[in-house]
């Protein structure tokens, strides 16, 4: 019991630390956004959904591995928080290489542009064009199969104008 108890409160610690840095960051970003002297700056990712995603994920996956990190590399961490982290770090890095490779692939078969975001249950797949065929979702099917060991009812192929 005591060991359960020690895993749930480290996940419940990596929950909060998670929680109030989205917390922090909306709060600089409301900050800013309210300074008088705070010129926007209108950059491709405000007026292209993928280019939005794609920086959004960046910085999610930025923010994660530096806690995950922090939790590894705290000298006062438990060894089971510290292997849960680690763990947590290595299917997050996992997910990253199979977003890539797939992106990467797609984009030398043809596809103008791409985006993967791929979890331990589903993935799903941004395809640049008003209509994805079917021959297009068959190759896409089948290599998103291949790249994450997931089955087919668990990837979605959306398009995107």
């Amino acid at each position: 019991m005591k060991r359960w108890t020690r895993r749930a409160l480290g996940a419940l610690a990596l929950a909060a630390l998670l929680a109030a840095d989205a917390l922090v960051t909306r709060q600089i970003v409301l900050k800013r956004a309210n300074r008088a002297d705070f010129a926007p700056v209108y950059s491709r990712a405000e007026t292209d959904p993928m280019a939005a995603f794609r920086l959004q994920r960046e910085q999610l996956r930025a923010r994660q591995e530096a806690q995950l990190n922090d939790l590894i590399h705290s000298p006062g961490a438990e060894a089971d928080i510290a292997a849960d982290a680690r763990r947590q770090l290595v299917d997050m890095l996992a997910h990253a290489r199979a977003e890539s490779a797939i992106e990467g692939i797609l984009q030398s078969r043809g596809f103008e542009d791409a985006l993967a975001s791929v979890s331990d249950a589903s993935a799903s797949v941004l395809i640049r064009g008003d209509v994805v065929t079917r021959a297009q979702s068959a190759v896409i099917l089948d290599l998103v199969m291949r790249q994450t060991g997931l089955t087919g009812g668990n990837v979605k192929i959306i398009p995107v104008k």
